[in-house]
């Protein structure tokens, strides 16, 4: 369900804010490693963060443009979803990327979701990503 739809029947929507701490934001997205990773935050010494330390406090340490890092945060939530008993398959590529993907099966199916992370079965294969690391199979018509 689109943000939209959820603000419309009165949802409530998690989003990101300045007062969140880093570990806040990992609990809330699995995608805000990633999000952070962009950013080059905590990928090095140089520019490790601290799990107590808040968004709002890394957007003025850092110089990141603190609307900047919020909207890619919360442009998470506009990804699409899966759904466990989702098929998928393996975007071409990142197949193309990993050789050990060649022997994988082209189909998967989703067995666990939780907080944006995936995890998807192919065969005897598990994988785990977000949902941009997985390309919904549409079912077969009949």
């Amino acid at each position: 369900m689109c943000v939209e739809a959820k603000e419309a029947i009165g949802m409530e929507i998690q989003r990101f804010s300045p007062e969140m701490t880093v570990d806040e934001a990992f609990k809330l997205h699995a995608g805000a490693r990633r999000v952070f990773a962009r950013f080059h935050l905590g990928g090095c010494s140089n520019c490790a963060i601290s799990e107590s330390h808040t968004i709002g406090a890394i957007s003025e340490d850092y110089g990141i443009p603190l609307p900047m890092l919020l909207d890619s945060l919360n442009a998470l939530f506009d990804q699409g979803t899966l759904s466990v008993g989702d098929r998928v398959r393996i975007p071409d590529e990142i197949r193309a990327r990993i050789p050990q993907l060649a022997t994988v099966p082209d189909v998967g199916e989703i067995t666990a979701a939780d907080s944006g992370a995936y995890t998807a079965d192919f065969g005897d294969v598990r994988l785990q990503g977000l949902a941009e690391d997985f390309v919904a199979v549409e079912p077969a018509a009949t």
